[in-house]
């Protein structure tokens, strides 16, 4: 029988960065993941948007997330040998109100980081015939795949990942014991799968499937993201990924004829040159009715944690919140902010 502090169940993005915080704060872990089961992460874009287009607003807690995220990405990267994290500016397209208050917010210090001058023509050509154009600073993308391929290499290669499913009605939380691996705590870290599991049924989960595209676009820039209506994402050698859509009753993560047209005719308003598709995925976003990110112990059972609902911002939320469900763990009695605690919902 193999000891483990704590054992993470699931290998998603959450799981993933939670696995490396134990780990390089010396705790003994051990990550139970079923292959076959979808994860969202692997279908994401993994864009970084640090502004909330409708409002002009700043994205939640983006001032606090940004800096953490690109230091433990880089991290990463070094540890893993591998680039997966981009910084690459973006293009909003503008109206005639939305450049007023354009105009407004780069008057604003507190949007100084993000908010760039208005442009009178896209430097990408040819796109949607606007009245201006804004360009975001801190804006980038994770290469989400090679990240998760990445990191379950390293945890293959340091024992530290058991390729099984963990069954939700699992009632052995007493013995603590899962195949040969006794722990002493156990963190479930599932997304939208959370919406089958008993324990957490009181979580309000409101899951949406959202369908991406590959396309190949030889004379489209590789310089900027582009974001109207529908976001164009480079990803290297005249390649982009295009989306996304929203869907709340068909949560399987089958592609749709419907999905694919609905991307392809916003597209088409928004860049005027050829492309051809090349992919069509489709995965379920584990978001939560308020948009915040779920974290804490379990009311009843001690030692049986929940770190979940990271939506469609998971590239920019988890290396935050990785650190504060490090710290829950860890130390007695710590106290996570009431916006993303878990008891929040009883």
């Amino acid at each position: 029988m193999k000891q483990r502090e704590v054992l993470i169940v699931g290998q998603g993005l959450a799981g993933t960065l939670l696995a490396f915080e134990l780990h390089f704060a010396g705790v003994e872990v051990c990550i139970v993941d079923n292959p076959q089961k979808s994860t969202a992460t692997r279908v994401a874009a993994g864009m970084v948007n640090p502004l909330v287009f409708k409002r002009m607003t700043k994205s939640w807690m983006v001032d606090d997330l940004l800096p953490v995220m690109k230091k433990r990405y880089r991290d990463l990267e070094d540890l893993l040998g591998e680039r997966f994290y981009f910084d690459l500016p973006m293009i909003k397209p503008l109206s005639e109100q939305e450049t007023e208050l354009w105009q407004q917010r780069k008057a604003d210090e507190k949007f100084a980081p993000f908010v760039e001058e208005i442009c009178e023509s896209s430097p990408v050509q040819p796109i949607f015939e606007a009245n201006a154009y804004g360009i975001v600073k801190g804006s980038g993308y994770l290469k989400t795949g090679l990240f998760l391929d990445a990191a379950k290499r390293f945890f293959q290669e340091n024992e530290l990942l058991i390729e099984a499913d963990f069954p939700a009605n699992h009632n052995n939380f007493g013995d603590r014991v899962f195949q040969d691996i006794q722990y002493n705590k156990i963190v479930f870290c599932e997304g939208h799968f959370l919406q089958s599991h008993p324990l957490f049924d009181f979580v309000r989960l409101q899951p949406a499937k959202g369908e991406v595209l590959q396309i190949y676009a030889p004379e489209l820039s590789e310089e900027y993201i582009i974001n109207r209506r529908v976001f164009v994402l480079p990803i290297g050698e005249h390649r982009f990924k295009v989306g996304s859509t929203y869907e709340w009753k068909d949560l399987t993560d089958r592609p749709t004829e419907e999905g694919k047209n609905s991307i392809v005719d916003r597209l088409k308003d928004l860049i005027h040159v050829d492309f051809s598709i090349e992919a069509h995925w489709a995965g379920v976003r584990p978001t939560v009715t308020d948009r915040r990110p779920v974290l804490g112990k379990h009311p009843e059972f001690d030692d049986v944690y929940l770190f979940n609902g990271l939506g469609t911002k998971g590239v920019m939320l988890a290396p935050y919140f990785a650190k504060e469900m490090k710290a829950l763990l860890i130390h007695h009695n710590y106290t996570i902010d009431k916006q993303v605690d878990l008891n929040r919902f009883l």
